[in-house]
């Protein structure tokens, strides 16, 4: 794979995960405004339950498909996989100018502990693809309709541990952007904040 196809290969891996952090910013954002405008949002009850958990089902789809399993897809699984076999170079083990802003020297098989670490032999990354994405997400499991059973209750992801997914895609894809480019990205906007007008509008502020 030549730089120009692996260069936009992670311009699009990087708008996906740009687009979970801000759909589960908003998602919590919201969940955290509910003690303080309660009495506000109850006048449209409907609005907001859909509002939040649309976020919530928009977080999850968006990082299923970044940490898709099947390398025919990109995930930062697949493109963490590119990297190593296409563009990983000596140079990136030792120290350079660099080092003091946004990046650091690899060591010796730590490409493959992160590959490990998005793969589904991680806790975190096995409920969430195997569990939630081939039951509830990408797939609706006939068997657990059946039963009644949903596995986003019988194998929650707390807001901590998805949280923790998205930054764990996010620290990899910095880490060895920075080598390969010296480039990071921002996961969020100057905006994030601006649903904090819309509170405030609806309180009466």
């Amino acid at each position: 794979m030549d730089l120009a196809e692996f260069d936009r290969m992670t311009e699009k891996l990087v708008s996906e995960l740009q687009a979970a952090y801000m759909f589960f910013e908003m998602y919590r954002a919201i969940e955290d405004e509910i003690p303080h405008h309660s009495k506000a949002m109850n006048k449209s009850k409907h609005f907001w339950s859909l509002t939040r958990n649309a976020h919530l089902e928009a977080t999850r789809a968006t990082l299923a498909r970044i940490y898709d399993q099947d390398e025919k897809n990109l995930s930062v699984r697949s493109w963490l996989n590119k990297f190593k076999i296409d563009h990983l170079k000596d140079e990136y083990f030792q120290s350079n100018d660099l080092d003091s802003f946004c990046r650091k020297p690899l060591v010796a098989g730590e490409i493959d502990e992160d590959i490990k670490s998005v793969s589904d032999r991680d806790p975190l990354v096995k409920t969430l693809y195997i569990r939630h994405r081939h039951t509830e997400i990408a797939h609706l499991s006939l068997k657990n309709a059946q039963k009644g059973v949903s596995f986003f209750e019988r194998y929650p992801l707390s807001r901590v541990e998805i949280q923790s997914l998205i930054d764990r895609a996010a620290e990899l894809i910095n880490k060895y952007s920075a080598h390969h480019s010296g480039k990071t990205y921002a996961m969020t906007t100057f905006h994030s904040k601006d649903y904090k007008y819309v509170f405030d509008k609806i309180s009466g502020s």
